[in-house]
């Protein structure tokens, strides 16, 4: 059985909260039927986006940083979930974080907790892949000022990134069943990555050359 870590804000929409409750363990295994992969550990945190701009900074390890540098972090987080219905993130552990915006959800249908549960689970699935908790650690490192990453890697991240959205956008609409069926055209994204991937290569090359 999944370990999940479920905590709610004691200021969150009480019908959000209850929904997401109720609603996360369906979602948990009709992703998992679909992907053939099991969902990782996760910490389920509900609550507006102060909250999850606190449990993104906490996962990141904010020791890791200056003062300086985790609370420019925490603002832009903060900044980032205005419009957001959730936020998924990787931890210093094995676990995964889903934040979900109560403040969000509770202007919209009831429906619209499953459609977002599912995407962000299948974001938990994709970061739980080989070499991919790394990858989005050292990009976590380079936001909190750490290390610095090369900006052809970090286009290559972002890359990957946009494609994993697509992929996630993709089973939300196949798991959802009232949600319009709308192909996606992945090409856009994987020619970005393509780019991005050439790019990187170049400046790898560029500094081996000196």
């Amino acid at each position: 059985m999944i370990d999940i870590d479920f905590q709610p804000s004691g200021l969150a929409s009480l019908r959000v909260v209850g929904q997401v409750e109720r609603e996360l363990p369906k979602a948990i295994a009709a992703v998992e039927q679909h992907m053939g992969v099991a969902v990782p550990p996760l910490t389920v945190v509900v609550a507006g986006r102060t909250g999850m701009a606190t449990a993104k900074v906490l996962a990141a390890g904010w020791r890791r940083g200056t003062p300086r540098a985790v609370a420019e972090y925490w603002l832009h987080t903060r900044r980032e979930a205005q419009g957001a219905l959730a936020c998924t993130s990787v931890t210093r552990t094995d676990r995964i974080v889903i934040a979900v915006n109560s403040s969000a959800l509770k202007r919209h249908e009831p429906g619209e907790v499953w459609s977002t549960l599912v995407h962000e689970l299948v974001h938990a699935v994709q970061m739980d892949r080989p070499g991919r908790r790394a990858e989005l650690r050292s990009g976590m490192d380079h936001d909190l000022r750490v290390t610095e990453l090369p900006p052809g890697l970090r286009l290559a991240m972002d890359a990957v990134t946009a494609i994993e959205g697509a992929e996630a956008e993709a089973i939300q609409r196949a798991l959802d069943p009232k949600a319009k069926p709308a192909p996606f055209d992945h090409s856009p994204a994987a020619r970005r990555l393509v780019d991005a991937a050439r790019r990187w290569e170049t400046s790898v090359e560029s500094i081996h050359a000196r």
